[in-house]
């Protein structure tokens, strides 16, 4: 590197130079061979000594010697550098992108730290190289494997959602079947049938299934994907790409796009395991042009003028290649139910969107009141909504969250829901705090007409900090306002739950002030108060719903300025004794 090369560089590419002269003069296993500068970049030539490396099954194959070039541009050190190799060896190894380009750091915005300098970066290189000839990566896991190692994504092109199974008749020996698309937004398209025929309101595309995977990756044209059907498969093959690329194309606009997806097997998994999805896009007036400019050989493209394609990310969600990253909490109880909620305000408006996040099929919405700009402080509304039904304006809003989830709503009290709700659903979540509904709920569960588990849940009117909330079994005993009534026994009894009484003590309550342009208020308290007592209505009741158990929690939120327990407990086990006490007495009342 001549002084004129070194003066052009900032000053961290000039201390890194000297970081990686001072760690490779010292180390007998990494050895500088020369550096250079190029546009701003710094280059260093470096070879790694194999000699202590041990060779497991399934580790890469190296030599000796092997020389890395590492890249230091001139986002350093906020940016790490990257190596590579000058020849394709490895290419299809796990952690070796695009046949050549070692993946030092998986993700480098939290193992990448640029305090540790050039020595830290070869470090890792090192470390990389005794995992790699070890064999401790495992393919399974390394992301987009079976194309390169590469995110397929193009700045402004849509995202493709494939939601659904690719049917298992679609044969392996065509390579290239017509499918369905629905455009939903102007960045998002959803494959809606894999097959023709479909649906006359969709746009048609293509999908084409490789037989083997892509070290190298997608490629940039439409040539790239014609070379590989050439090389995975034969001419034939080729050809009858060609065509459909043709007759697909003659049905579009010249404005409209060509939407090509392409399947890809996992060569670290078995061939009849769900194959990879990546997927491109070119302007139907571009594609006669690609064509045109193809070698007749089908070898690649060395025109230059032919169009790029604009890489259209693929969301998989198909049901064998997708996992909620909730399975293994509690909410996954309410996954796949019915549930009513009946109340929409405060606290209802957001359990019920936590419900739906969830993965519950229906939700069932009770409530007689409209939407006033006052409530939007606190709850799940827009100010689009003001004026509308609440139980209306919630199932419109939500529907946004789940395709999958139907909804109905009812502008009625929630007693009518003991009429109507109960046969049709798994849960109720009871958040009016009314007292007339407390009435008819008690004298339909000891009646035995509510045969589903009922979670009511409140908050303190001062804060909205404190909660309840109480879980029946879906049996005629305990009922709610039994398991409510030990609650409120074992408060009396505890003085480190004094402020619980609240609850209880409606004299205690401070007189509401009904503001104008506000519903009246049914309690302080702001939306992050609010949110924070639903989430753990939610998750509380969950837990006790995967325990199959009747009984209730008392909740306060860290920040609460009550100075009580986060969680407390109180269990059908732990208050058979009052529980039955209470129910005795309430049937003598009776």
């Amino acid at each position: 590197m001549t002084r004129s090369a070194v003066s052009d560089l900032v000053e961290a590419q000039r201390i890194a130079v000297e970081e990686v002269k001072s760690f490779t003069n010292s180390s007998n296993q990494i050895k500088l061979i020369n550096e250079a500068e190029c546009n701003g970049c710094v280059e260093f030539n470096i070879e790694i000594n194999t000699r202590g490396f041990y060779r497991r099954p399934g580790g890469l194959a190296v030599q000796l010697h092997e020389r890395v070039t590492v890249l230091l541009g001139g986002g350093y050190p906020a940016v790490p550098p990257f190596a590579f190799v000058k020849h394709i060896r490895w290419a299809g190894f796990p952690h070796v992108i695009r046949g050549n380009r070692l993946c030092i750091y998986l993700d480098p915005g939290t193992e990448w730290d640029p305090t540790q300098g050039m020595q830290g970066f070869l470090l890792r290189l090192w470390e990389w190289f005794e995992d790699a000839v070890g064999g401790q990566f495992d393919p399974t896991t390394a992301l987009y494997h079976p194309v390169g190692g590469v995110l397929h994504r193009t700045a402004g092109s849509p995202t493709m959602v494939a939601a659904l199974s690719i049917p298992a008749d679609i044969s392996e020996e065509r390579v290239v079947h017509r499918i369905g698309l629905r455009p939903r937004t102007d960045h998002r398209i959803d494959i809606a049938a894999w097959k023709a025929p479909y649906e006359p309101d969709l746009i048609p595309g293509l999908l084409v299934c490789l037989p083997e995977y892509l070290p190298f990756g997608g490629g940039q044209h439409l040539s790239d994907l014609l070379a590989t059907v050439r090389q995975q498969l034969d001419r034939q093959q080729r050809r009858r790409l060609e065509t459909n690329l043709r007759r697909l194309t003659r049905t579009l606009n010249d404005n409209s796009y060509l939407h090509v997806i392409i399947a890809v097997p996992n060569p670290a998994r078995g061939l009849k395991d769900p194959k990879h999805l990546i997927g491109w896009r070119l302007r139907a007036s571009s594609v006669g042009q690609a064509l045109a400019e193809v070698r007749s050989d089908g070898s690649k493209a060395v025109n230059s003028k032919e169009p790029e394609v604009e890489w259209t990310y693929v969301d998989d969600q198909r049901p064998e290649v997708a996992m909620r990253r909730d399975v293994k909490r509690p909410v996954a109880a309410y996954a796949g139910s019915t549930v009513a909620v009946w109340g929409c305000g405060a606290l209802g408006s957001w359990i019920a969107e936590l419900l739906v996040r969830s993965d519950v099929r229906r939700v069932m919405l009770r409530d007689p009141g409209f939407v006033t700009k006052g409530l939007l402080v606190r709850q799940n509304y827009t100010e689009e909504d003001v004026g509308r039904p609440k139980a209306e304006a919630l199932a419109e809003r939500l529907a946004l969250l789940a395709d999958d989830c139907e909804f109905s709503f009812f502008a009625s009290q929630a007693q009518t829901g003991l009429a109507e709700d109960v046969g049709r659903c798994d849960f109720i979540f009871d958040t009016t705090v009314n007292t007339a509904v407390n009435a008819a709920l008690g004298q339909a569960q000891r009646d035995g007409n509510v045969n589903v588990p009922v979670i009511q849940a409140a908050t303190d009117p001062q804060t909205a900090t404190l909660g309840i909330v109480t879980v029946t079994a879906g049996t005629a005993t305990p009922t709610t306002a039994e398991l409510d009534q030990a609650l409120s026994e074992k408060v009396a009894c505890d003085p480190k739950l004094a402020p619980f009484r609240t609850f209880w003590d409606h004299d205690a309550h401070p007189p509401l002030n009904p503001a104008p342009g506000c519903s009246v208020p049914t309690f302080n308290g702001s939306c992050a108060d609010a949110m924070g007592i639903a989430v753990s209505v939610v998750s509380a009741a969950a837990a006790a719903l995967l325990r199959q158990i009747a009984g209730g929690y008392l909740l306060a939120l860290p920040h609460s300025s009550f100075n009580v327990p986060a969680l407390t407990p109180v269990s059908v086990s732990q208050q058979t004794d009052v529980l039955t006490k209470i129910a005795r007495r309430n049937r003598a009342d009776t």
